[in-house]
């Protein structure tokens, strides 16, 4: 937009001439008056002073839209005074129409936009220095073309009062004003720089003070509503304004005041000088600007959640929370750059003699805790960079120091979720940010924290020496307080901080792009099917169960085969799992020594609600970590016995419940070693006690057993499938695979141990199938070990027979004796009566593999 330009006395000039034409209505009907040139005008009246004694002249300027003729300039087609309330109309690009003072309906119909441009800026600057009263508005067709939009480009605006003391009258006038005001985008533009250049704020406040003084309601009620509009201005300027030092106690004061609510008065006010939250510096805080930046961003969540809560639309919400977030923004970038926070966290690494400065460390340590909680809840809503960013400069400063006294030196609960709070929304944004930025550092800060000569540290103080990695150190203060902790806050809170440490999947959460070790999520699961598949190809079946998993040497053949650095970062860090932290963290189910009694069913030494937790873990890592390190860890510190002590009775159902489950979780997995253990070791018995207990209810625990036999007759019936496919290759190609299968050796270890409480379980669909195919697999090895005895014989036959051909080419040989050969015939039988009650009671056997080969001749 142009403004008007002025000459050196003083005077505005004339805009440049525009090509038009002019047009007037008479009788209905626009007459062309002729094609000229438009200018703006500005002309200037000296006039005298009434009081003939005055020296004083005054100058009145007018303004003036004038038309010259085309081909005769002299010749003034319209010349029009900008004067009155004219409202001019632009309609559509190229358009002025008005109607003059005079009733006269006037049109300029320019010959580009350009030239029309021009003019309603000049009419603009008019109504504002000149003829305040006239106004210019754009006109346009709707949408589709369908009736027509106004909208304001100048014209008068009305604004509210500005007296120091107002009354009813005055009040309610401003209200409505102000509420009429936002029905054009100029109207609420002008209101708004008239509320911030007016100070009309603390106007309101000064009011506000005498009538409450005075107890006017009725003013109050209006103050309060006039508050409320200017809020529903949705301007950002308006509403930090409300909230500086200045103001907000007058603005929160105003808004205890809801007509909703006539009788009642809210005690905001009260609230913010006694009870709300103070700001409280840990340590001398010299930026006073940040300081402002915090105050206000806590006062805009107070009247977000707290005093506008009910009155907020989306609109108004949403800009409350783009301030709110720009703000958090600001404060995580300078605490990112300012000492400030790494002195609070170097709080946590004094020497002794050091400690000996703070009279009141403790509770500034505590506070710091407070302070750091708050801070990463505010990054929360910052881009995922930035977020990064911030983590790893907490990490670098000495985060883990902090977690170290949040978890081994303070007792207050509460400060302890906080601290979980904490680390459990830096593991989830980015899991393996701590691991690669500690790593990063880790030589200097050795270097840094070496002890003195004759100092002694302790596991529990705040050097945090042991040579344990950093993620494995966060693993064992988890599991410690896991542990020892009863509040079952803090408890879930580190549950869902363990699952997400110990998540595969999380650990290539790669958002940052820097780290080492990353990697995508599929890379994961290829690296588990090798690695197992490899490991299970390994296994001769002849091999003792214990002699496999234990071997060590496999194991680390294996992560030689591994070509990926990745891969191995993640196995190598799952390997220190096992060995450093689970044996910490699943103690309750690990039995001591070898020793069999129950000393850990004992109730009162862990409670119910923590071993369910456990088993769950139990089951997480059973099915989400590598199987091979995983297994070892469960078989050999013989886990799964006391997870089926749980089922027993004397614990909560629910805690039977979640270890019948974990049972479920693991024969799922298929795994021919987990499946002989549990039957080696008898293992399902209190499966079949629960379900003693339950055969004859209809409730959670029926429902639970019958989907632990269901899923055995599933398996078994998909294997069968399987071995018809089997059976059909090798009559198509000759070829013969032998395939055990784990849930048919379990149905028939099942059906012949627990048989009688099978036959009064007839009536659930799926026991009857697993009894059916036990059944139906006898039959089928009963009709092996025939044919196999059949064909035994039959080789017999033909061995015979070719004895008895074979020539007498030596002196000493004598023809074979009919006696001796049923004699042989005989032993046969009894050694085949031995193989069909022996090695033939799997349903799997390779029948040609059994089978003698033929006497070469």
């Amino acid at each position: 937009m142009t403004t008007l330009q002025k000459d050196e006395d003083g005077t505005f000039s004339n805009t440049e001439p525009k090509r038009v034409k002019v047009y007037i209505l008479e009788n209905n009907e626009w007459k062309d008056t002729g094609t000229g040139f438009c200018t703006g005008e500005v002309s200037t009246v000296t006039t005298l002073p009434l009081n003939i004694d005055s020296d004083n002249d005054t100058e009145q300027k007018s303004a003036f839209l004038m038309v010259s003729n085309e081909e005769f300039p002299a010749n003034i087609l319209l010349k029009s005074k900008l004067e009155g309330n004219i409202e001019y109309q632009r309609q559509e690009e190229t358009l002025i129409v008005w109607k003059d003072l005079e009733g006269h309906d006037i049109a300029l119909s320019f010959e580009e936009s350009l030239g029309c441009d021009r003019l309603c800026d000049f009419i603009v600057q008019v109504q504002r220095h000149i003829a305040k009263n006239i106004s210019l508005v754009a006109v346009r067709s709707g949408d589709e073309g369908v009736g027509s939009i106004h909208e304001i480009i100048t014209a008068p605006v009305s604004l509210p009062g500005t007296q120091s003391e107002q009354n009813t009258e005055t009040l309610y006038d401003s209200l409505k004003i102000l509420n009429e005001n936002t029905a054009y985008q100029f109207l609420k533009t002008e209101t708004v720089e008239f509320v911030l250049q007016s100070d009309y704020i603390k106007i309101l406040i000064n009011c506000f003070d005498i009538a409450e003084e005075n107890r006017a309601l009725k003013d109050l009620f209006l103050l309060s509503n006039i508050i409320k509009t200017l809020i529903l201005y949705n301007q950002r300027d308006i509403l930090e304004y409300m909230v500086d030092d200045d103001h907000i106690m007058g603005v929160i004061g105003i808004l205890e005041y809801d007509t909703e609510f006539p009788n009642v008065k809210s005690n905001h006010r009260e609230y913010l000088k006694k009870g709300a939250p103070t700001f409280k510096e840990i340590l001398p805080l010299e930026n006073q600007d940040l300081k402002l930046v915090v105050k206000k961003c806590f006062r805009l969540q107070f009247l977000k959640d707290v005093v506008l809560v009910r009155f907020l639309d989306d609109h108004n919400f949403n800009l409350f929370m783009d301030i709110i977030l720009d703000l958090q923004t600001c404060i995580i970038d300078f605490l990112e750059v300012d000492p400030f926070l790494e002195n609070i966290l170097k709080l946590y690494d004094l020497r002794k003699e050091e400690e000996k400065e703070f009279t009141d460390l403790e509770e500034k340590r505590n506070d710091g805790i407070k302070l750091l909680h708050q801070c990463v809840q505010m990054s929360k809503n910052l881009e995922e960079r930035d977020k990064t960013k911030f983590y790893k400069a907490l990490v670098r400063m000495g985060l883990f120091n902090v977690l170290s006294y949040a978890f081994y030196v303070v007792t207050d609960p509460n400060i302890r979720i906080l601290a979980t709070e904490t680390i459990i929304t830096i593991i989830e944004h980015d899991i393996l940010l701590i691991r690669n930025v500690a790593s990063k550092n880790s030589k200097l800060y050795s270097r840094r924290k070496s002890p003195l000569p004759g100092s002694q540290t302790s596991e529990d103080g705040l050097k945090n020496l042991t040579p344990m990695s950093d993620e494995m150190k966060l693993l064992k203060i988890l599991s410690k307080i896991l542990l020892t902790d009863k509040n079952p806050g803090l408890r879930e809170q580190i549950v869902q901080a363990l699952n997400t440490l110990l998540h595969p999947e999380g650990c290539f959460n790669n958002l940052d792009g820097d780290f080492d070790g990353m990697g995508s999520g599929s890379m994961l699961n290829d690296f588990n099917y090798r690695l197992n598949s490899e490991r299970e190809n390994n296994f001769d079946s002849a091999t003792s169960l214990n002699n496999e998993y234990t071997n060590e040497g496999d194991m680390n053949s294996s992560l030689d085969s591994l070509d990926n650095d990745q891969e191995f970062q993640l196995q190598e860090y799952f390997n220190d799992f096992y060995k450093l932290i689970a044996p910490i963290l699943f103690a309750p189910l690990i039995e001591k020594n070898g020793s069999t009694n129950e000393a850990h069913d004992e109730k009162g030494q862990y409670d119910d609600f923590l071993l369910i937790q456990l088993v769950k873990l139990i089951s997480f890592i059973s099915t989400e970590h590598t199987r091979i390190t995983s297994r070892k860890f469960i078989l050999e510190s013989d886990v799964l016995k006391q997870v089926c002590r749980l089922i027993k009775p004397g614990h909560i159902l629910q805690l039977r419940l979640t270890a019948v489950r974990c049972i479920k979780n693991i024969i799922c997995l298929d795994d021919k070693y987990y499946h002989r253990y549990l039957m080696t070791n008898n293992l399902y018995d209190n499966i079949f006690v629960l379900m003693e207990e339950n055969k004859k209810k209809d409730n959670l625990t029926n429902s639970c057993i019958q989907d632990f036999f269901k899923i055995v007759s599933s398996k078994c019936i998909a294997s069968n499938m399987d071995k018809s496919s089997i059976e059909e290759l090798r009559q198509q190609t000759g070829i013969t695979v032998s395939k055990k299968n784990n849930f048919s050796m379990l149905n028939k270890y099942l059906v012949n141990r627990f048989g009688d409480k099978f036959a009064e379980l007839l009536d659930i669909p799926s026991v009857g199938v697993m009894v059916s195919l036990c059944e139906a697999e006898k039959m089928e090895t009963a009709k092996k070990s025939k044919t196999l005895t059949d064909h035994i014989l039959s080789k017999v036959d033909t061995i015979i027979e070719e004895e008895e051909d074979i020539p007498m080419a030596v002196s000493h040989a004598s023809p074979i004796d009919h006696n001796e050969t049923s004699e042989i015939r005989k032993r046969l039988r009894g050694d085949i009566d031995l193989i069909d009650s022996t090695t033939t009671h799997e349903a799997g056997i390779n029948l040609q593999d059994e089978l003698p080969s033929k006497r070469q001749n």
